[in-house]
């Protein structure tokens, strides 16, 4: 999390000595680049840790950029739980039925065995399971959701890492940019 203190916009000011006004707008700009860089390095990261596609990690996030009257930013992840289908499993058609219905959420490790679980065709292959030894009633099968696995600690920490970073190299871009264009 970059936060930015009256302390943190005085040390701009001085930086850019006679356009000192313009540190709000160089500030701006650099938050808006870290903001963006946010969603990509926590897609990034996620995918690297889970078996997730992209597609699915980018449609839970939004982007809130800083403006010159409004010095915060903010990417978000809000959704739901994810279909176990949309992670891996070993029966992605519900006409060929394999002897024991697999699962994997994580990349490390072997797929995990789901008792009574299966794939059907309701509005798309979905996985379920069978809550007792009758026809019915069945579950849903779900794996986490996105704003969990992103929150997950190796996620979250490469994702502060990588925010910090960048705002710290676009800041400085920024300045050097203010200085030589003015």
């Amino acid at each position: 999390m970059i936060k930015i203190t009256s302390k943190e916009i005085k040390k701009v000011e001085k930086r850019l000595g006679q356009y000192s006004k313009k540190a709000p707008v160089v500030i701006y700009r650099a938050l808006n680049r870290a903001a963006s860089g946010v969603r990509t390095n926590a897609n990034k990261k996620a995918r690297e840790v889970y078996r997730i596609k992209a597609k699915d990690v980018n449609q839970t996030f939004t982007v809130i950029k800083a403006s010159r009257g409004s010095l915060t930013a903010a990417a978000t992840s809000k959704s739901g739980s994810i279909g176990l289908e949309k992670f891996r499993i070993n029966a992605s058609n519900p006409n060929s039925r394999p002897r024991k219905f697999k699962a994997a959420v994580k990349k490390q490790g072997s797929l995990k065995e789901i008792m009574r679980g299966f794939v059907a065709s309701i509005n798309g292959v979905k996985a379920f399971r069978r809550t007792s030894k009758s026809r019915l009633p069945i579950q849903r099968l779900f794996g986490p959701p996105v704003p969990q696995m992103v929150n997950n600690k190796e996620v979250r920490d490469f994702v502060e890492k990588q925010a910090v970073e960048t705002y710290n190299k676009r800041l400085q871009h920024e300045i050097k940019r203010t200085l030589e264009g003015n």
